[in-house]
C-alpha cells in the first residue's frame, strides 16, 4: 500500500511541472495570453476525445451509456454554472464578468475530479498487476503535463496570484491519493462503473473548454489573430494526443 500511494504522488505532483514553469515565468507567460489560453482548451478537448472517451468506451461493452454519461456531465456543468450565477451575480444587466467568475471554480472543481479518477485507475491498475503501478503514474502524468500548463495559464490569466494557483494545483493533484484508497478497498464496486464516471469526465471537459475557455477566448483576442490561437490549441492537441498514445503503449 505504501508503494501504491508513492505512485499516487508521483502522478498527482509530477503533473504540476508544466504548470510550474508557467508560474515561474509568469511575466512570460502574461505576455502571451491568447496562445496559452488556445493551447489549455486544445489540452481540454484532447484529454475529453484522445484520452478519456476512448479508455471508457475500451472498459464498456456499449458505446451508448458512455456517450449519455457524456451528456450528463456536459449539462450538469452548464446546470451547476448558471447556479452559480444566478447566486453570485447582481440584480443588473448581464456583464461578461457574470460568467468568466464561475470558470475558475468549475475549472478546479472538473479537474479535480479528474485527479481524483487517475487515482482510482491506478490503484486498479496495481491490484490487476504490481508491476503496472508505476508505469501507469508516469503515463499519467506525462499526459496532464499539457493540461496543467492550460490550468495555471487560464488561473493566471483571471486575476488569481501565483501563490494562490499554486496553492489549489497542489491540493488537487493530491486527490490522487484518496482515489488509489478508494480504488483499493472498493474496486471491485468501481470498476464496473468506471467507464461511466470517465464519460461524466469527458462532458466536463468538454464543456469548460467550449463554453468556458474558448468564449472567453474569443472576447479576449475580439477580433485579432488567427494562427496565434488556432496553432497553440492544434499543438496541445497534438501533444496530448502523442503523450496519450505512449501512456497506452507503456500500460
Amino acid at each position: 500500500m505504501g508503494g501504491l500511494l508513492v505512485y499516487s504522488l508521483v502522478a498527482g505532483l509530477f503533473s504540476l511541472a508544466g504548470g510550474l514553469v508557467v508560474l515561474w515565468q509568469s511575466r512570460w507567460a502574461q505576455k502571451l495570453v491568447t496562445p496559452l489560453m488556445a493551447f489549455g482548451a486544445g489540452a481540454f478537448l484532447a484529454a475529453a476525445f484522445v484520452d478519456i472517451l476512448p479508455e471508457a468506451l475500451q472498459r464498456s461493452a456499449e458505446p451508448q451509456p458512455i456517450l449519455v454519461a457524456t451528456l450528463i456531465g456536459f449539462v450538469a456543468w452548464f446546470t451547476l454554472e448558471r447556479l452559480i450565477m444566478k447566486l453570485r451575480g447582481g440584480k443588473a444587466g448581464h456583464k461578461h464578468s457574470e460568467h468568466t467568475e464561475s470558470l475558475p471554480f468549475l475549472l478546479v472543481l472538473g479537474d479535480s475530479l479528474h485527479n481524483f479518477i487517475d487515482g482510482v485507475v491506478i490503484a486498479l491498475a496495481y491490484v490487476a498487476n504490481p508491476i503496472l503501478g508505476l508505469p501507469t503514474a508516469l503515463a499519467i502524468a506525462a499526459h496532464e503535463i499539457p493540461q496543467e500548463i492550460g490550468d495555471f495559464s487560464i488561473l493566471l490569466n483571471l486575476g488569481w496570484n501565483k501563490k494562490k494557483v499554486l496553492t489549489v494545483n497542489v491540493i488537487q493533484s493530491l486527490l490522487t491519493v484518496p482515489g488509489v484508497i478508494l480504488g483499493v478497498y472498493l474496486g471491485q464496486a468501481i470498476e464496473p462503473n468506471l467507464p461511466l464516471i470517465l464519460g461524466v469526465t469527458a462532458g466536463i471537459f468538454i464543456y469548460l473548454s467550449a463554453s468556458d475557455i474558448i468564449p472567453e477566448l474569443h472576447h479576449y483576442s475580439s477580433h485579432k489573430h488567427v494562427f496565434r490561437i488556432v496553432l497553440p490549441m492544434i499543438g496541445s492537441i497534438m501533444a496530448l494526443s502523442y503523450l496519450s498514445y505512449l501512456a497506452h503503449l507503456s500500460s
